[in-house]
């Protein structure tokens, strides 16, 4: 069972804060004091991994005191159900068949359940509220009440919810207790209002299969310190293991050790030879530890089929960490739901707009907006930072033309070849048209939902490949179908396919020159000394694909650097004055590409 979206309100500072799509991943990007953390702990609460409820008198919105009806609701989540589960919703809740009396026969009762019928919804989804009271209600559609047996429904849904895991980034652990205060604790507030540390100690200790009364009650004679000693090492034995699966920085051992009414986690790096205590560890290490164990207590060693809720995840580590913490969100989202809040422009990966959500402040209120796009200046100042923009340069995007190019190497080429064109006569590159380097494909999209999210005149001249397809479906499904109209934007889609002289299906910007051109300056760049006819005929026909194999096929490289062919490309640019001095066939390709960017902008 999968979430799809949800909607908080009535929660602290968040009285409505509008539908939310979810996807695999999202990054929820918002201002401090905006309500990001009460939004996370708000959608925590619908289906948490242990007992936490709602509180009218704790959660309620201070500026519209006093409470309301505990009956209201607070959070509302829409699932979807897998094939497989619609499936055994349907086998496990279809309401007997009557006979003509009206009562199942044996026969009946015995049969195996048909296929779900037409009138059964796939996929199936139900939105289920949890109030302030703490009472669930459900949505099931109404084509269904023929045919399901809908309190049985309601109970198999609540029953397989997702749980969700909750995690701040000040949340650390340390790895050290007193556990004769830690029952006290525990016997004076309950559980639930314990710490973050001490919670996360019990739950290491469920994880590890202790108990934190018989860690204590065996302290009393030797032969219980004994068995306490083969019970942590098993179970220190069993944390490495399952830590092991999750970190893939270098290996470590952990080690549950009590000493008399103490108890400690120490860790040894592989190799090390000597453990040291988990408080020694740094924060950032801390905090993984802990999010680790609490991932782990509610997937119940899973991992998987969880909604992992992370609040300003990384604040912690380096900023070349965030890149490996993106890397650890992308795998646990391959089976299970990933959203995180953040200010950090290192934790938003530009090849992925569609996951960013940006919230704003209305009226000391948050609201949420399923784009990268604000009109807030706090919230968008992450955005900015992410795309190497910034505040300053809106009165320079908002008066020009701007065509967001695949990469750097795209910027030379038409730059250069525009300068050729007008030395002949021809025209050129309009001045009033800015480049901006998008650094791939892939990234395009983000750079698009923010010219278009701010109404500039802009364009996108992506390469006809897979990736370029793959971005052009982005654009246009999560932004010109939408934000364009919304704001009124003037935004263009260019395929190098599309232009003249290009092949529809199989183009990119190296596409402009001959082979001989690009293999030349490809076999000076590497030092090898391909022909045309060592280049694979089958597979991709862009040269610089083909290249590329050819280039891995003889150990030369792991992966075409297209920025270093681009050196000896521009010592050949320097020698080039007009169009006479262009690769055969470079200059009418050049002039279509040129003309065609002019007339998207006219």
């Amino acid at each position: 069972m999968k979430l799809v979206g949800f909607c908080v309100k009535n929660y602290r500072n968040v009285v409505d804060s509008g539908w939310i799509k979810v996807h695999d991943i999202g990054a929820i990007v918002g201002q401090n004091e905006c309500g990001k953390s009460n939004l996370l702990q708000a959608l925590y609460a619908l289906s948490p991994f242990d007992d936490t409820k709602y509180s009218i008198n704790a959660d309620w919105p201070i500026d519209r005191w006093p409470p309301g009806d505990p009956s209201t609701e607070v959070c509302t989540g829409k699932f979807e159900l897998s094939p497989e589960e619609d499936d055994a919703l349907y086998r496990e809740c279809l309401l007997p068949a009557p006979t003509a009396e009206g009562e199942p026969t044996p026969d009946q009762q015995a049969a195996e359940p048909t296929p779900p019928p037409p009138t059964i919804p796939r996929p199936f989804t139900t939105d289920v509220t949890r109030t302030f009271n703490n009472q669930y209600t459900l949505t099931i559609p109404s084509e269904c009440s023929a045919v399901l047996d809908l309190e049985k429904a309601r109970g198999w849904i609540l029953s397989r919810l997702p749980k969700c895991i909750y995690m701040s980034d000040y949340a650390t652990f340390a790895g050290h207790t007193e556990v004769v205060d830690l029952v006290q604790r525990m016997r004076d507030h309950g559980r639930k209002n314990l710490d973050e540390d001490d919670k996360t100690i019990l739950i290491t200790l469920e994880l590890a299969g202790l108990k934190l009364d018989d860690l204590v009650g065996k302290a009393g004679t030797e032969e219980g310190r004994t068995l306490r000693g083969f019970d942590t090492n098993a179970a220190s034995a069993y944390l490495t293991k399952r830590f092991t699966h999750m970190w893939k920085q270098k290996a470590v051992e952990f080690n549950i050790r009590v000493d008399g009414p103490t108890l400690d986690i120490h860790v040894e790096d592989e190799g090390l030879g000597a453990f040291v205590p988990l408080a020694r560890r740094s924060t950032g290490f801390q905090w993984f530890v802990s999010f680790i164990w609490r991932f782990t207590h509610a997937s119940r060693g899973d991992f998987k089929d969880c909604i992992l809720l992370l609040d300003e995840p990384g604040i912690h580590l380096h900023h070349a960490g965030h890149t490996d913490l993106l890397t650890f969100l992308q795998e646990l989202s391959r089976t299970n739901t990933v959203l995180y809040t953040t200010h950090l422009a290192t934790l938003i990966d530009p090849a992925y707009p569609e996951r960013i959500r940006v919230m704003e402040v209305h009226d000391h209120h948050g609201e949420v907006k399923n784009s990268m796009i604000s009109s807030q200046r706090q919230p968008m100042m992450v955005i900015e930072a992410v795309l190497g923009l910034s505040g300053g340069m809106s009165g320079l995007l908002g008066n020009r033309q701007n065509l967001i190019v695949e990469g750097g190497e795209d910027a030379i080429i038409i730059h250069k070849l525009s300068g050729l064109l007008a030395n002949s006569g021809d025209e050129r590159l309009s001045d009033r048209v800015f480049m901006i380097p998008a650094d791939g494909a892939s990234k395009t999209p983000m750079y698009a939902a923010f010219m278009i999210g701010n109404g500039f005149d802009a364009a996108v001249l992506l390469d006809s490949d897979d990736a370029g397809f793959e971005a052009r479906k982005k654009i246009k499904e999560n932004y010109l179908d939408g934000l364009a109209a919304e704001n009124q934007a003037k935004f263009r889609i260019l395929m190098l396919g599309d232009i003249p002289g290009f092949s529809e299906s199989s183009a990119a910007i190296e596409d402009l020159f001959p082979v001989g051109f690009y293999l030349d300056c490809a076999n000076e760049a590497y030092g090898t000394n391909l022909t045309e006819s060592d280049l694979p005929t089958d597979g991709s026909q862009l040269i610089a694909n083909r290249v590329e194999r050819a280039l891995i096929s003889r150990g030369r490289t792991n992966k075409l650097d297209k920025r270093r062919i681009m050196g000896p490309m521009q010592d050949r640019f320097n020698a080039m004055n007009t169009k006479e001095d262009m690769p055969a066939g470079t200059y009418e390709k050049a002039r279509a590409l040129v003309s065609r960017i002019n007339a998207a902008f006219t």
